[in-house]
């Protein structure tokens, strides 16, 4: 068997391996790069992927460190927020309670088709020198000191690569987490089940009620948003893509998953009946483009990154939860940390210390993003609960991690350190408002709707964590840190007020500096 060597090898072209292999050849045009891909180029748009929605971090990664702009442009659909809905009312679907934005902030995210960003980003590495070879399946994989190697069965017959890098990026194959031993299990349990139908789905159409369609600046836009229909312990998405078609998801914990069978689309969509009728009559009908259903899908990996030249990226490392959509982001900081490995590598460096931090940072990440989903689904049809954790997460996420992402300061090991006292400063309050939200998920709560909406555009806190990220010019990272985390422990004390039961609503003058007047919408 003829053995070849390359530089690097990405095992797995899906989303996290393209990418990565962009983001290496356009930084390092020298290097040689070979992908390997289960799946024939071009993917199916429309039902290639699940994943569609992507948020702030995801989008910057793609948009920005990527440049494919243009791309998003012509190909993504801009999204339009996070929407919740709330409640079960019968007759007219505005009589849910609603959580959101009337406007959008000014940071970009996409609803995107992963099929289509696929084959864009298939065609764009080729073009510029990186081989890939598709429809092939990894026969073996071998890690040592000197040398990495991979052995794939293909269209080509059998080969053996040899190299100095080696990544799996193949998913839920996981092909170096069980080679080198590297499973962890995850104190989050979750059940998801995801299908497509060929039908664009506009929610905006659900109710004709005047004052509902006028809470949204831009009229007609709804759908545009990641709309979540809320329950004790689920959730259900509504997500358009720009080719017509609609994915449709449903996210539970344990409870609520083992409470109904959802092995087949018949059964769901009797699940959907009963509890989401407007969504069930929205679909009915349409032609049903694909069904999956998985258990347990939280996944967790005790090392992601190696001096001896391999790393994991994307779900074949860790993947926490859909909610939020953090997928991408992971992504990001992980080919974002790899990346800087390889090129450090190659550049004569030793990279000991380097893939040790980066290993912390991005175990740090992922923990703070665990707590948000581990033990809270029972809060998720609790209006008043997910009113506040929306504010409180959006604020962690942008004034934190996002910012700490946009700086380009997750790599610069340096400043990393001299961040390293506010940084667990925010993990102590993010840690304590987490239990606050867990403690009270356990409760399982769904409020009588009332038809109300909970605005988020206009808090002030969240306006502030925008503005900083968008103005990166008038303040350091560390002065932009510093006041990001100050602020955060100011509105962790009053959402600890609002969620008490004897909560009243009085509003102080700095609450209102940070809220407004939320305090009357989360509390009604």
């Amino acid at each position: 068997m003829n053995i070849k060597t390359k530089d690097v090898i990405i095992a797995g072209g899906g989303l996290a391996g393209l990418t990565l292999a962009h983001q290496l050849k356009s930084s390092q045009p020298e290097l040689d790069i070979l992908v390997v891909e289960k799946n024939t180029f071009p993917v199916p748009e429309k039902t290639a992927k699940v994943g569609e929605s992507t948020v702030e971090i995801g989008s910057h990664y793609l948009k920005e460190t990527l440049g494919l702009s243009r791309h998003f442009d012509e190909r993504h659909l801009r999204k339009h927020g996070l929407r919740c809905f709330f409640g079960s009312p019968q007759d007219d679907f505005s009589q849910h309670d609603e959580l959101g934005v009337s406007e959008l902030f000014g940071l970009p995210t996409y609803q995107i088709d992963r099929g289509a960003i696929e084959n864009y980003l298939q065609k764009l590495i080729t073009s510029n020198g990186v081989e890939l070879i598709d429809s092939a399946s990894t026969s073996d994989i071998s890690i040592s000191k000197s040398d990495n190697a991979i052995t794939i069965d293909s269209p080509r017959g059998k080969q053996r690569y040899n190299s100095r890098w080696l990544v799996d990026a193949a998913g839920r194959q996981s092909l170096l987490r069980n080679k080198l031993g590297l499973q962890k299990s995850s104190a989050h349990k979750g059940n998801a089940l995801w299908f497509r139908i060929d039908r664009q789905i506009k929610l905006d159409q659900w109710s004709s009620n005047e004052p509902w369609q006028a809470r949204i600046k831009q009229p007609s836009t709804r759908w545009l948003s990641t709309n979540h229909l809320m329950g004790a312990g689920y959730w259900v998405w509504v997500i358009p893509l720009d080719n017509g078609a609609t994915s449709i998801g449903i996210v539970m914990d344990d409870q609520a998953f083992s409470e109904h069978d959802f092995s087949t689309y018949d059964s769901t969509f009797g699940w959907l009946q009963k509890n989401h009728p407007r969504c069930a009559e929205a679909i009915d009908g349409a032609e049903l483009l694909d069904y999956v259903v998985i258990n347990d899908y939280s996944l967790d990996c005790k090392q992601m990154f190696s001096e001896q030249g391999w790393g994991l990226t994307g779900e074949s490392g860790v993947f926490a939860d859909p909610f939020y959509s953090p997928g991408s982001d992971f992504i990001a900081f992980n080919n974002t940390f790899i990346s800087d490995l390889v090129k450090s590598d190659f550049s004569g460096q030793d990279i000991r210390l380097k893939s040790r931090v980066y290993q912390n940072i991005n175990r740090s990440f992922f923990d703070s993003t665990m707590s948000l989903y581990t033990g809270q689904y029972g809060g998720f049809g609790d209006r008043r609960m997910m009113s506040l954790k929306l504010v409180w997460d959006y604020s962690y996420y942008w004034g934190v991690l996002t910012l700490l992402f946009f700086r380009s300061a997750i790599s610069d090991v340096a400043l990393m350190r001299e961040l390293n006292p506010i940084l667990r400063s925010a993990q102590v309050i993010n840690a304590h408002v987490q239990a606050l939200f867990r403690s009270r998920a356990k409760q399982r709560l769904v409020l009588p709707a009332q038809g109300i909406f909970m605005n988020q555009y206009p808090l002030p806190c969240l306006q502030h964590f925008n503005q900083i990220l968008s103005d990166q010019s008038s303040h350091s990272t560390q002065q932009a840190l510093g006041g990001n985390v100050e602020k955060l422990h100011r509105i962790a004390f009053y959402i600890e007020q609002m969620l008490q039961e004897n909560a009243g609503m009085s509003i102080c003058d700095e609450e209102r500096s940070l809220f407004g007047d939320y305090r009357k919408h989360v509390l009604a």
